[in-house]
């Protein structure tokens, strides 16, 4: 029932209007149109297990593996600079993280990569993995807040750049699409099945130092 609201956790969610945020290297994602994200899907189909002597069978194997994940960003495009620019100081945005989109001022340094291959390049040269992480920010809701919550994409890569455009008479914004993938996913820093050992594999723990904070 309404009365019975706990924060937001009862209400519908709502995607855009600022209530979902992604960071690309704990730095916000600016002027992203659309994000779109294709979860993993398994890396093989159900397998039956039937009998000949069975009608039906007997057993349903699920594979314990996923391919990658991809996120499919969409982002306008601004004077000045390519829209990589503005995801990262190794693809030519500003290394220190303090310009802003004010007083006509433009993220990026316009001297970044110029095309795919020197995307490819800046980041295979990155020192670290990269990390998006996707914040959603409940509202406000009869004076009842949930706090923020995440859900990580680790060790993304850009795989493709759509950067062809056509022009015309009547053409406003110009949009321009990056695809990123990713191996794995956490919500919240949690993936059980990436986190356990395998006495199979020597007790291997993956090793991953990041952490996820909000302001």
């Amino acid at each position: 029932m309404a009365d019975d609201l706990i924060g937001a956790r009862n209400r519908a969610r709502i995607a855009g209007s600022g209530f979902t945020v992604f960071t690309w290297d704990n730095k916000p994602i600016l002027f992203a149109q659309q994000i779109e994200h294709q979860s993993p899907t398994p890396v093989a189909n159900v397998s039956p297990i039937h009998p000949m002597d069975e009608p039906y069978p007997v057993e349903l194997i699920t594979p314990q593996a996923a391919t990658m994940g991809t996120l499919v960003l969409d982002l306008y495009e601004l004077y000045g600079g390519q829209v990589w620019e503005r995801l990262a100081g190794y693809l030519g945005g500003d290394p220190s993280g303090t310009s802003s989109v004010r007083n006509d001022s433009v993220i990026g340094s316009g001297k970044g990569p110029v095309d795919i291959v020197g995307v490819f390049n800046a980041v295979a040269n990155t020192p670290n993995p990269i990390r998006i992480v996707k914040y959603i920010k409940p509202p406000a809701i009869r004076g009842k807040t949930m706090k923020p919550y995440t859900e990580e994409y680790h060790n993304c890569i850009i795989a493709a750049v759509a950067d062809s455009e056509t022009i015309n008479v009547g053409k406003m914004e110009i949009i321009k699409q990056i695809t990123v993938n990713y191996t794995y996913m956490t919500r919240g820093n949690r993936n059980p099945m990436r986190d356990r050992k395998s006495s199979n594999l020597g007790g291997f723990l993956p090793y991953d130092s990041s952490t996820t904070s909000f302001g």
